[in-house]
């Protein structure tokens, strides 16, 4: 009895996983188009193209896994297919290509070895349900044609996203977690004592310009009374990150993330969030806000007046956001 919920479950749970990891990428295209980019295996001009039909197939592919469309032919090329993938995240992660799998938008970021072995566990279901089944007969059109519809619906989100984020410069859905009023977590790249401390926590791309001129500013707040303590987010390997570190001379504490999980959390680098008795207070890209400023002024400069700009004085800031990609 047990095998049998097994043989019928397993297709229905590799297929929610599919589902699910299409429905990430629908709403939110641009953190599987970084790690597309990353690969450098697809030329740039077909780049969007590419994210548009990964998600319509795996979407529409999770759907027909669910209802069982055509298990003779759908479960041996699912197993095949996960194979494959596996096969290409142990490819981009020793390459350097990449720091995770992509797989799951941000929002699970497994290791290497998780990765495989999920994988593994989801062949593994796919084959024992393929090897067990019983004849089957013809899959009816409504199954066909919902499958169908479920990709194209997830591929036209997918293109809307992409569209308006190139236009706009911000998410159609905004699935950042980085929001003024929220508890930080310390999975999104530093632990912060809940003692009433602020924090700045900036996110950083060590090929950004803006980043290295924000970066002195960075370690001047850093190391003056009154002001936040200071600490630097990346997405990349430990080689690169220490290249980093000595090109600009940056003098506060850094941290590495995966980088599914980097362009979930922000668009552009360098972004901030200013953290205090454990919520996030504010939150900016590229240039610092006039409150803040303010504040950076009053420390350094106490006898200045006036607004930024007046005096020479002018907000260093890096002025400028680099897109996180």
């Amino acid at each position: 009895m047990s095998f049998g919920i097994l043989v019928s479950a397993g297709p229905l749970i590799v297929g929610a996983t599919f589902l699910w990891a299409g429905a990430i990428k629908a709403v939110a295209p641009h953190v599987f188009q970084a790690h597309v980019r990353n690969l450098g295996w697809i030329p740039a001009r077909q780049l969007d193209a590419a994210v548009i039909v990964a998600t319509a197939l795996e979407a529409g592919w999770g759907t027909a896994l669910i209802l069982g469309v055509a298990p003779r032919i759908v479960l041996p090329v699912t197993a095949v297919t996960l194979v494959a993938l596996s096969i290409v995240s142990w490819w981009g992660i020793h390459s350097g290509r990449t720091t995770d799998c992509g797989c799951y938008g941000g929002y699970v970021v497994p290791s290497l070895a998780q990765s495989v072995t999920l994988n593994g566990v989801l062949v593994a279901m796919t084959l024992i349900a393929w090897l067990s089944m019983e004849t089957a007969g013809p899959t009816a059109t409504w199954k066909l044609l919902t499958s169908i519809a479920t990709g194209v619906i997830a591929g036209t989100l997918a293109a809307i996203s992409l569209r308006f984020l190139a236009k706009n410069g911000r998410f159609l859905v905004d699935m950042s977690p980085l929001k003024p009023g929220r508890t930080w977590h310390a999975r999104w790249g530093a632990t912060i004592p809940d003692d009433g401390t602020e924090h700045m926590v900036s996110y950083l791309g060590p090929d950004c310009p803006h980043c290295r001129q924000w970066v002195r500013v960075l370690n001047a707040i850093g190391h003056a009374p009154g002001l936040p303590q200071a600490v630097g987010v990346v997405a990349a390997s430990s080689q690169t990150l220490d290249r980093f570190v000595e090109i600009a001379g940056i003098r506060f504490p850094m941290k590495i993330i995966p980088q599914s999980l980097m362009s979930r959390l922000v668009w552009a680098v360098p972004t901030t969030v200013l953290v205090s008795g454990g919520k996030i207070q504010e939150k900016w890209s590229g240039q610092m806000p006039p409150e803040f400023f303010q504040r950076f002024k009053e420390a350094f400069f106490p006898t200045s007046a006036g607004e930024p700009g007046k005096n020479g004085l002018e907000p260093v800031t890096g002025a400028a956001a680099t897109r996180n990609t």
